[in-house]
């Protein structure tokens, strides 16, 4: 009788501590406020041209933003981006520019905080995972992880305002 008591206390603190861990690891939807740190231009200037990512804040559960690569005067869109609200989640959904799918990207954010955001789907080939993350009111750094042909890739941005 006391083993059973014992084992049936072990497992209900161990559905409790695990419960625990994995709502502190969730975005929390109060939070959409901490992406208004998004609005704006970003600029990242490269040996090449630079890229540049423009935020705008549609309404209160939706965000777009564009990246685009400028080289010698040329401009062209290489993504557009929504980070929308949707329910009790938060999903960071890129449509990369040539891209020819009927599944959209959508990576839901795990963890939002004054700092950045985190979104990823581990089941995606590319992107699997989404960091951005504010240095400062005016550097931001973003970066894309993800396996693409059985090669992993992570791509850095250090973009500036």
């Amino acid at each position: 009788m006391v083993k059973k008591l014992l084992w049936s206390c072990s497992c209900m603190l161990l559905l409790i501590v695990g419960t625990a861990v994995s709502s502190a690891a969730q975005a929390n939807i109060a939070d959409f406020k901490f992406l208004d740190k998004l609005a704006g231009t970003w600029t990242m200037n490269t040996k090449r041209g630079s890229v540049v990512e423009q935020w705008q804040k549609l309404n209160d559960s939706s965000w777009i933003g564009k990246t685009w690569r400028i080289a010698e005067g040329d401009s062209s869109l290489q993504q557009t981006i929504h980070v929308v609200r949707q329910g009790d989640a938060m999903y960071f959904i890129p449509d990369y520019a040539g891209r020819q799918t009927f599944a959209p990207i959508k990576l839901k954010l795990r963890v939002l905080k004054a700092i950045g955001f985190v979104a990823e789907d581990l089941h995606n080939d590319f992107p699997q995972k989404v960091t951005y993350r504010f240095s400062s009111a005016k550097v931001l750094e973003a970066r894309v992880q993800g396996t693409r042909d059985g090669t992993i890739e992570e791509y850095i941005f250090k973009f500036n305002k």
